[in-house]
């Protein structure tokens, strides 16, 4: 492993010796500590079984993967200002602590799920070459392109039901992105995702699914023991849970999972054509994640954490 890896895993040891202490800032902030350490593991791991990994041969995408894995968690942030299903509780009462905090949590979510899957694919399927989950394949133009007039319409209507009626679509969330913005990236020159043996690119749907699983236990692990946390409530499976989150709640990570990649290959592809003018679609996406945070502060947080002495 490599010194970062070990790094990784020494600021993971200490985040949880001194998380069951309530030591501060470990003990609110925890949940960064966690995810950022495991990054460092999981990328040492990668490097080890690729020879290439994401914070190391490939560092230049973190600049646009981290501010997009903001923009793309904040999207389904902004579907829980209707569904309500998850708050936030003991966060910073200090906005200038507070709002960089999201950021650097939600920064988190695309390297988490890419470097694992990646793994997974690896371990589990022994992709050894090829692109990386985070590296765009381009269409090759081989076979016609197919648009399902009913799928384009199912993802439509999955998209906008849990805004209309939340109580009984809010699982549609995790599904609806996928059937209305999967077919896009042919659009732009992509190669989408495919479950069929005869595509040969069966592995990448399977590995993102499996990291969007591995990734979700983690999250909801590390989250249940945090000072600073979210806690759930969802119509009609609230009763049975695995540490916060309501166990049927666990069939969501996988789509998540596809949501995200094809949300940030969308992202990149249209930053890619932007050119010069992509600073325009960087600040619209600031803009935006400004007023969701100001939303999440306002219909959100549960609780703010006392401040602290002298703040």
């Amino acid at each position: 492993m490599k010194a970062y890896g070990w790094l990784g895993l020494v600021v993971l040891l200490l985040s949880e010796y001194f998380l069951l202490r309530r030591v501060e800032p470990f003990y609110s902030w925890f949940y960064s500590f966690a995810w950022w350490a495991y990054i460092l593991i999981a990328d040492s791991l990668l490097l080890r079984l690729r020879g290439r990994s994401l914070l190391t041969t490939r560092r230049s995408e973190l600049r646009i993967m981290l501010p997009l894995s903001v923009c793309i968690w904040l999207l389904f942030e902004a579907y829980n200002l209707v569904i309500r299903n998850w708050a936030y509780e003991e966060v910073p009462s200090q906005l200038w602590i507070r709002w960089p905090g999201y950021a650097l949590a939600f920064s988190t979510v695309l390297p988490g799920i890419f470097i694992t899957s990646d793994i997974i694919e690896t371990l589990l399927f022994g992709r050894r070459t090829g692109p990386a989950a985070s590296e765009a394949e381009f269409a090759d133009g081989t076979g016609p392109e197919k648009h399902s007039a009913p799928i384009f319409l199912a993802g439509l209507f999955l998209s906008a039901a849990p805004l209309i009626w939340p109580r009984f679509f809010f699982p549609a969330v995790w599904v609806g992105p996928i059937f209305l913005l999967h077919p896009l990236l042919r659009r732009v020159g992509l190669q989408g995702l495919s479950l069929s043996a005869a595509s040969g690119r069966q592995t990448r749907p399977w590995s993102l699914m499996a990291a969007g699983l591995v990734c979700g236990g983690l999250w909801e692990f590390w989250n249940y023991w945090a000072g600073s946390r979210w806690v759930y409530s969802v119509p009609f499976f609230d009763d049975w849970k695995l540490f916060e989150m309501p166990i049927l709640g666990y069939l969501g990570f996988p789509p998540f999972a596809i949501e995200c990649w094809i949300l940030y290959h969308l992202l990149a592809a249209l930053h890619r054509r932007m050119g010069r003018a992509a600073f325009l679609l960087w600040i619209t996406l600031g803009v935006l994640s400004l007023l969701v945070f100001r939303a999440i502060d306002r219909e959100t947080v549960l609780r703010f954490a006392a401040p602290t002495p002298g703040h």
